[in-house]
């Protein structure tokens, strides 16, 4: 769950527990609570539960939050009112937070009504190419990079220093033109490696298309710079896989997110991967073993 979902159920709980104890000890009160906030409670929860399309719709869906955090305010202050009744200062905050939603949610929902596309479409500044041994420490750097960023997070991909990707994996793909990164004004800013090679695993999930193995192209490790994050650069690489494999033939395009990361399978399926259930997989060294299957047709 991320951070703006998890404030938003917070802030649900918090106003049904207001509503609860207005009920209880303020008879009639939660009713005017509903009457206040209800109109402006609906329509931002309706654009808050709206998946991110873009950097700016994740902008302004964090700033419409102001919306249900004022409403839970308004709620325990009429609670804790010795009265009950919403005069004053609280009729003041009710009205407050009632404009907020009205003069919020016609800005918000402009981004999240946007095509599919970050706030600065970056393929015009990206450029693609094989990596080749030679650029390793490069490789290195960005993949540990994206380690420390993830520290911490409650969306992991279990990547560790010491650990995957390690420098035999990734020389070992960019020798054989499977590793493929992206340069942004010459610095290495994401990467991939894209070839035929799928768990044995992959054989439990049900498939939309039948495919023999030279017709399937699978991601694996990719990885987007901290730095650029939010940017689109992810979507970037993804579209250049897709037009990669179409080009050698592929007609589906699979790939695996371990449970630990969430945020990498909202991803996928906001770029219409369908996910295909979870599975146990082998991964010598991984920590865990439970994986999402996803699969793009190619069409």
């Amino acid at each position: 769950m991320t951070g703006s979902k998890k404030i938003l159920f917070l802030c649900a709980i918090a106003t049904l527990a207001a509503l609860i104890v207005c009920a209880i000890h303020h008879e009639g009160t939660w009713l005017a609570l509903l009457t206040f906030y209800g109109p402006a409670l609906i329509p931002p929860f309706i654009l808050l539960a709206i998946p991110k399309r873009n950097r700016l719709a994740t902008i302004m869906q964090q700033v419409l939050l102001i919306v249900p955090l004022g409403i839970t305010l308004g709620c325990w202050l009429m609670v804790l009112a010795p009265t009950g009744n919403p005069d004053g200062a609280l009729m003041g905050w009710a009205i407050l937070t009632a404009g907020w939603s009205m003069l919020l949610t016609p800005i918000c929902a402009i981004p999240l009504l946007l095509k599919n596309s970050p706030l600065l479409p970056p393929m015009n500044l990206l450029s693609f190419r094989k990596a080749t041994p030679l650029d390793l420490p490069a490789l290195r750097c960005l993949y540990d990079d994206i380690i420390d960023a993830m520290d911490g997070a409650s969306s992991h991909a279990q990547w560790r220093r010491g650990g995957y990707p390690t420098n035999a994996f990734l020389q070992t793909k960019a020798a054989v033109g499977e590793l493929w990164v992206a340069e942004k004004n010459g610095t290495m800013v994401a990467a991939m490696v894209l070839n035929a090679e799928c768990n044995p695993g992959y054989s439990q999930a049900n498939w939309q298309i039948a495919c023999e193995p030279h017709e399937v192209m699978a991601i694996h490790t990719l990885g987007v710079s901290p730095r650029v994050q939010g940017q689109g650069v992810g979507k970037a690489m993804v579209q250049q896989a897709i037009a990669i494999a179409r080009r050698q033939g592929c007609k589906s395009m699979r790939l695996d997110v371990i449970d630990t990361n969430p945020a990498a399978g909202d991803f996928y399926t906001r770029l219409g991967f369908t996910n295909h259930g979870r599975y146990l997989l082998d991964y010598p060294g991984a920590v865990c073993t439970h994986f999402d299957l996803y699969e793009l047709l190619l069409k």
